[in-house]
């Protein structure tokens, strides 16, 4: 759910910049496919088919950084067509298409959660790994129904002008409200959520799973009226931007494009809760075992490379790191400046408990 709504946000900062005039006339109507008014770019006409890959992910800026990062290099290299679908690769959308028989993507961008889901249920492939070179990847970044594409995380962001110039250093600081007086905000969709607020309280992050409910409930139940629960990371960036919030759970991306608005917007990677993205493919695909080859071409450094500086979408190649600036370095989730205290979310846990710690949750914040 997590990666879903990450996805999804990445047609909303398209939007955002095109509105400001940051965007041409040919990356607006990318924007367009991504709020549904148009759903691919493919040659016109073409449909999934044998000969092309037909790549499904959350549409937006994602459907042009996708072509240039993964499909334009694959093309160049094997002549075939990889074509961009924005409809959004929902886990709902995956089964109905695998049940009908009527598979129209080889291959979907989705979290590594769905992947668990989707292959449990029987709906997804093993990733081939006679095909796929899984030492491409970082560490638990290979699963069986799915492979890291990008990474990112959600982070404690802050507002520096309010906090008087102090940075927090960790989840303990978001709890200190005599430190760090005003309101807070954090998402009120699940994944990364708890985890921050247990941190707060002393969990080691080898002891993290499964996760004490009701211990969380309990450190986090006298914060409750200083917090600001968002929906959608322009929600999460537009209660910095008016002052409502001094300090935030929210996904890096944001947090950059906060700092690049107004200096005084920052955050802190201590901490960090850090998602993996995930290629899976759909039972009976069109490309059949020619999508592994483009998986493949996916995790070589340089597209990954161009995904991040697109996006802010962090590579699961860590021999990308040798490709990076140092403005590169400093969005990059997995640096190993970044990266000493990150938190893995767990895509197992998620996928056997979600729906029902979604529902706990949405019941404890509503009190």
């Amino acid at each position: 759910m997590s990666l879903n709504r990450f996805g999804k946000d990445s047609a909303e900062i398209a939007l955002e910049k095109f509105r400001a005039g940051k965007l041409d006339r040919r990356a607006f109507l990318t924007v367009m496919a991504g709020l549904g008014l148009a759903v691919a770019i493919r040659p016109t006409g073409a449909s999934a088919a044998a000969n092309e890959i037909v790549i499904c992910n959350w549409g937006g800026a994602a459907l042009e950084a996708f072509q240039k990062a993964y499909g334009a290099p694959y093309t160049a290299a094997t002549g075939i067509p990889v074509a961009i679908d924005g409809a959004g690769p929902s886990t709902g959308a995956i089964r109905a298409m695998v049940e009908s028989k009527n598979v129209i993507w080889d291959v979907t961008d989705g979290g590594m959660v769905d992947a668990v889901v989707l292959g449990k249920g029987g709906f997804i492939e093993p990733i081939d790994y006679s095909i796929v070179d899984k030492t491409l990847v970082g560490p638990d970044m290979a699963a069986e129904f799915g492979i890291c594409n990008y990474t990112f995380s959600n982070v404690l962001a802050y507002d520096a002008k309010k906090t008087g110039g102090k940075v927090p250093t960790g989840w303990v600081d978001f709890f200190d409200l005599e430190k760090y007086p005003g309101k807070r905000t954090m998402c009120k969709w699940i994944q990364g959520q708890l985890e921050a607020v247990l941190l707060a309280d002393g969990v080691k992050p080898e002891d993290m799973y499964p996760l004490d409910v009701d211990r969380a409930f309990k450190k986090l139940e006298p914060l409750l009226p200083h917090i600001i629960f968002w929906e959608s990371g322009a929600q999460s960036q537009q209660l910095f931007r008016d002052g409502e919030v001094v300090l935030g759970n929210i996904w890096h991306t944001r947090a950059n494009l906060l700092h690049k608005e107004n200096p005084d917007f920052a955050w802190t990677w201590s901490q960090q809760l850090l998602f993996s993205s995930a290629w899976s493919v759909p039972k009976g695909n069109p490309a059949g075992k020619k999508v592994f080859d483009f998986i493949n071409s996916s995790l070589q450094p340089e597209g990954q490379i161009t995904l991040l500086r697109l996006m802010g979408n962090g590579p699961s190649n860590p021999k990308a790191l040798a490709l990076m600036t140092p403005e590169d370095k400093a969005v990059y989730p997995l640096a190993p400046e970044n990266d000493k205290t990150a938190l893995r979310i767990q895509a197992a846990y998620y996928a056997a408990n979600e729906a029902e710690l979604q529902n706990r949750f949405l019941d404890f914040i509503s009190r």
